[in-house]
């Protein structure tokens, strides 16, 4: 083969890459700045990052992804759920975000094809123990499954992570449940409540997702497990444990910066813990926002605290960096 072929072939092999081995801004280790925290309590992070398509124009992937970097850099979580991830989207984060490392399994073959409810965590601070997907459908085992009236596959990934120190260990599990079939969100959350009640320990867990419904719709109650009339543990968003009844905190603007859409990106957590702040990033610099959806963060404390130490929740503090 000529040497000119070879060199195109490498070209398109890149391309179909989707650039991940391509220049970019790769983050060291000094740029993200984990604070100090006490040994169980952990900063959680929902982001749905938005798929990268050509739709969006001058909003597509290309043109933000620094924007994400810089969001998950500035914010620091310990772990993180991202939802609409491509595996190049996946992999140009896991470049630039070196001192992470992550689980995720797309939706089309619980490998590299499609979406991802891809779960960061942080090396220095946890053991991955053990991780899986499972989908939403009669058959959720079976990759790329779909049932109950949703048009693509929907998925959660999850992982069991231990802290070093202490040995102490928790399930994160990350979501995004269907846009459309209400039929499909309350199976979902069925099949999520199962899924939770079924795990191999009875250490606490925190959930993370894009739920595609308000903390009124009755698939997120169930969830929630609002009037206890199902087996399944009972969790809270950590919205609704620090600001029972407020609403008008949209979370998804469709890169317009709204704050009057709707609320569909929640972080519930089981009852044993507590929440100890809830945040939403409506950064926007020089006009540009990172995603359609604001990313949600939440400090949450995995063990009961003393009510004498619970935190008073007055005002919801929301970041809110804007250069224009």
């Amino acid at each position: 083969m000529k040497k000119s072929a070879v060199i195109c072939l490498m070209l398109l092999v890149v391309i179909i890459l989707g650039g991940c081995g391509g220049s970019q801004r790769v983050n060291t280790s000094e740029e993200v700045r984990f604070p100090s925290s006490p040994p169980g309590v952990i900063e959680a992070m929902s982001f749905n990052i938005r798929v990268d398509t050509f739709l969006d124009g001058p909003n597509r992937w290309a043109s933000r992804k620094e924007l994400v970097f810089d969001t998950l850099v500035d914010n620091a979580p310990d772990v993180i759920g991202l939802q609409e991830a491509l595996d190049h989207q996946v992999c140009q984060i896991q470049q630039a975000l070196p001192q992470y490392a992550h689980y995720a399994a797309g939706r089309n073959d619980g490998k590299q094809k499609g979406e991802s409810c891809a779960l960061f965590y942080r090396k220095d601070r946890f053991v991955l123990e053990d991780c899986g997907t499972f989908w939403f459908s009669d058959t959720p085992s079976r990759p790329g499954s779909k049932d109950w009236g949703n048009l693509w596959p929907r998925l959660c990934s999850w992982v069991y992570l231990t802290e070093k120190g202490t040995g102490d260990g928790f399930y994160v599990y990350n979501v995004h449940f269907d846009v459309f079939s209400q039929n499909s969100r309350q199976k979902s959350a069925e099949l999520l409540a199962k899924r939770i009640t079924a795990r191999q320990t009875n250490d606490p867990f925190i959930v993370m997702g894009d739920f595609n419904m308000e903390l009124d719709n009755p698939a997120m109650a169930y969830l929630q497990n609002i009037d206890s009339k199902t087996p399944y543990p009972r969790m809270l968003t950590a919205w609704q444990s620090l600001h029972p009844g407020r609403t008008g905190e949209g979370t998804h603007h469709g890169f317009r910066g709204s704050t009057s859409g709707p609320n569909i990106d929640h972080i519930p957590i089981c009852d044993s813990a507590r929440a100890l702040d809830v945040r939403i990033d409506r950064r926007r610099v020089n006009g540009r926002y990172p995603s359609d959806h604001f990313p949600v963060i939440a400090t949450i404390h995995l063990t009961s605290l003393p009510r004498a130490l619970e935190p008073v929740a007055a005002q919801m503090p929301l970041q809110n960096p804007q250069q224009n």
